[in-house]
């Protein structure tokens, strides 16, 4: 089964960065000509299982797909010490700051979502705030000191009535 998509579309679902990583082997040069030219173009049905196409729903609600994200991350990334499930401090950061990172400098988006885009930024800088606020649990393993927050506490500042 092969799939007809524009490569907007891919953009819109907040799949970008996982289409050039995975289909375009990180060629950024390639994905701003795709991006530009915005034709129809098919995918293979193994490409979209791959970028996560086939289990994506199409919406203008970014604060929603990144409260997704962050769930999944949690669900994923989060390690159980004694009665806490903790999430590594380095790694979760990195995936915040990276979600934007599906919505290229390159593309112009249609006006719904450039204010889903600047809403969606609001809300990742008023989390990245929030995040600097919460407790910080230090383990140490082999002499190397790992940060982790607490994966509850990070859920609570999800704000999923917007």
């Amino acid at each position: 089964m092969t799939i007809k998509i524009q490569p907007e579309d891919i953009v819109r679902r907040c799949l970008w960065d996982n289409y050039v990583y995975y289909i375009l082997a990180g060629s950024d040069k390639e994905a701003e000509r795709l991006l530009a030219e915005n034709q129809e173009m098919e995918i293979s049905e193994k490409d979209a299982l791959v970028i996560g196409l086939l289990k994506v729903i199409d919406t203008d609600n970014l604060i929603h797909k990144f409260n997704n994200h962050v769930v999944e991350h949690l669900t994923n990334k989060s390690i159980k010490h004694g009665d806490m499930l903790l999430a590594r401090k380095k790694t979760f950061d990195i995936a915040v700051e990276k979600f934007v990172d599906k919505f290229p400098d390159y593309w112009t988006p249609k006006s719904t979502y450039v204010k889903a885009l600047a809403e969606l930024v609001d809300y990742i800088e008023n989390m990245k705030k929030e995040l600097e606020k919460l407790e910080v649990h230090k383990i140490v393993d082999k002499n190397v000191t790992y940060e982790f927050y607490n994966s509850a506490n990070i859920k609570k500042l999800l704000k999923f009535n917007y």
